[in-house]
């Protein structure tokens, strides 16, 4: 299944693409406000978590590659954490569920072996330690902004929350 509610918006030499609107003009006002490429991929981020809550989460983790325009890489690695006292396979509760795409299935999983803690909230706040140029307390204003006044849904969403449905 395609998502054909993907918006996109460039602005000089940067694109924001995401599959909501709102994710989508987070990061292009930052742009047109003067930030750089990762105030708007944390503002777009964060707006996600609110117009985007099954793909993006303040739950989660994730990894970013950047570089600069001095053209340094770097990766930030702000994956998920697992707990360091691990139980047996067979003491964990870790069942399988799969998302059906239509053209494709992708298979994730459920319960207590799924458990970890979440690593995205301290990476983004390291980018932008690191890379960041606009005040972190500018860069959520969408995000808030979008929590307070309520976000359409998209037609997608409601397929994507029975996709990944528990069972």
């Amino acid at each position: 299944m395609m998502n054909t509610n993907i918006k996109t918006h460039t602005r000089n030499h940067g694109a924001i693409a995401a599959g909501h609107a709102i994710t989508a003009e987070a990061g292009r006002d930052v742009l047109a406000a003067g930030g750089n490429a990762y105030d708007a991929a944390i503002a777009a981020f964060f707006a996600s978590c609110v117009a985007e809550p099954v793909l993006s989460s303040l739950g989660g983790g994730g990894f970013l590659l950047s570089q600069t325009a001095s053209g340094q890489h770097q990766l930030f690695d702000f994956f998920v954490q697992t707990p360091c006292h691990k139980r047996s396979a067979e003491r964990i509760d870790f069942k399988p569920i799969w998302a059906d795409f239509g053209t494709t299935r992708q298979e994730f999983h459920i319960g207590f072996g799924a458990i970890a803690t979440p690593g995205v909230v301290k990476g983004i706040f390291e980018v932008h330690r690191e890379l960041g140029s606009i005040p972190m307390t500018e860069l959520v204003q969408p995000a808030i902004h979008a929590a307070r006044t309520g976000v359409v849904l998209t037609r997608f969403k409601p397929t994507s929350l029975v996709l990944y449905r528990p069972f």
